[in-house]
């Protein structure tokens, strides 16, 4: 925030327009104002010095001192500074004065000394455009790019806004948008004319911080299109979340369409028997937070404190590679697809360095499945193959077994189980597990049939009395 302010006060042009002998004072006045603020090596930045030189000419009714002062109050950390920017401004606004329109709207953007209302500001915004401020106008295709608040996102209208601008930065963004195909077709050629680049005329490849060959974008899209089915989802329980999850931190164009990076995600959500809390243990890339409480209403998980430096595409050198994304919140859903549990949501996120929302960011992680007599965690063809067996209560893996076999039921309601395996001639026992009661939900086992002889054998699963078999041979 401090940082953008700032350069609302380094960048004002002057332009006056006042008699001849007015115009040679205010015009001193006005750089020696400008000049403290700047300061350099030899002079400190000295705020109290640059009011000074502005008052006489804001008492000769020169609007660009008072615009000038807007800045600096608007720059200072008290409100109370902030309610003088903003009424001097909105008066100036209204009187039409083109700078003092596009800074009103700045004022709105961010609320400063007033409610922050992005409508208000695209109302302000495009009455500067129309009075031919450059920035005003590219202000305006800043906020359909992005689709700040209530504006809906839109990269045509941005595109559109940005052409009407000779704002170094609406030339910056209509570069981007011509290097990406965003409102426009792809033109690498008129990228690097804008952006002063020399990119090969092929389409950008998405960033990835990975070492797994999990397709997350296919994952995703899986996901999204079983969004209508509600078989599929488990209940945000502290039961389902209860695990290890590993996949991939997805970030996304402002559209939330296309996927611009993927980074390496794994999240491990374990119960504190001290505090009787949930606690995560949080890795992205190599940047870690452990111990951490998990603070959750409903479906939602609330994060505290929590910053990830990703990689930001950045197509100039004043800008930087890497930004802070302070993670918020984000609302989470459980699924079960073909065997697997996966855990995704949406994480709302806050760039502070720029005081506004970062890019879409969405989480898809699948869960770590493992035996429930043994810590060995499942391959996934193992997983596909049990899921392909939907019309058998046991589900057995593989059939026929050699040495290992993976027994997997799903109760659909809490039950007293007791789960074997016999020969065919019944003479032959091998206690698998022992009765006792079990919660709903999948259950798996491994069993080591090394020693058995070759032949039929019978698995079976009691469930409350009720007795299930399914033949299996040993080969």
């Amino acid at each position: 925030m401090k940082r953008i302010r700032l350069l609302l006060i380094l960048c004002f042009t002057i332009s006056i327009t006042v008699k001849a002998q007015e115009q040679l004072d205010c015009d001193f006045n006005l750089r020696e104002a400008i000049f403290y603020l700047q300061g350099d090596e030899n002079f400190k930045r000295d705020t109290l010095k640059s009011i000074n030189y502005l008052q006489p000419c804001i008492e000769k009714g020169v609007a660009e001192a008072e615009i000038l002062l807007c800045r600096i109050y608007a720059s200072q950390t008290e409100k109370g500074q902030h309610k003088k920017a903003f009424n001097i401004q909105k008066k100036l606004a209204k009187k039409g004065h083109v700078i003092a329109v596009g800074d009103l709207g700045v004022l709105y953007k961010y609320g400063i000394g007033c409610r922050l209302n992005f409508n208000k500001a695209r109302k302000w915004f495009k009455k500067g455009a129309a009075l031919g401020n450059n920035k005003a106008a590219y202000s305006l295709g800043y906020l359909y790019l992005k689709g700040f608040g209530n504006i809906d996102q839109n990269y045509s209208k941005a595109v559109k806004w940005f052409l009407k601008s000779n704002h170094p930065m609406a030339k910056y963004w209509l570069g981007v948008s011509y290097y990406y195909g965003d409102g426009v077709n792809q033109n690498i050629e008129k990228a690097n004319e804008l952006l002063g680049t020399n990119f090969d005329n092929v389409p950008l490849e998405t960033h990835t911080n990975s070492s797994t060959e999990t397709s997350s974008s296919e994952v995703s899209n899986h996901l999204e299109s079983q969004d209508e089915k509600t078989d599929n989802a488990l209940p945000v329980s502290d039961e389902n979340l209860i695990g290890k999850w590993s996949g991939k931190l997805l970030k996304f164009d402002w559209s939330g369409q296309k996927i611009r990076q993927k980074n390496d995600f794994i999240l491990e959500i374990k119960h504190d028997s001290v505090t009787e809390n949930l606690v995560y243990d949080l890795k992205i890339n190599d940047q870690e937070y452990k111990e951490e409480i998990i603070s959750r209403i409903y479906n939602e998980l609330y994060f505290d404190e929590i910053y990830i430096n990703l990689p930001h595409d950045s197509f100039s050198e004043d800008l930087p590679k890497n930004l802070d994304y302070q993670f918020l919140s984000t609302e989470v859903s459980i699924k079960k697809i073909h065997g697997f549990t996966f855990l995704t949501g949406n994480i709302k996120n806050y760039i502070n360095a720029w005081d506004e929302s970062g890019a879409p960011l969405k989480f898809v992680l699948k869960k770590k499945e493992t035996f429930a007599n043994i810590e060995q965690e499942f391959f996934d063809e193992i997983l596909t193959a049990l899921s392909t067996q939907e019309d058998n209560f046991i589900k057995l893996y593989p059939n026929p077994f050699k040495t290992d076999l993976i027994i997997s039921y799903t109760l659909d309601m809490p039950s007293f189980v007791e789960v074997k395996l016999t020969d065919i001639q019944g003479t032959k026992n091998e206690l698998i597990k022992k009765g006792s009661e079990q919660e709903a939900g999948v259950h798996r086992y491994y069993f080591d049939g090394s020693n058995l002889d070759n032949g039929i054998y019978v698995v079976t699963v009691v469930v409350n009395n009720e007795k299930k078999t399914r033949i299996i041979i040993k080969k």
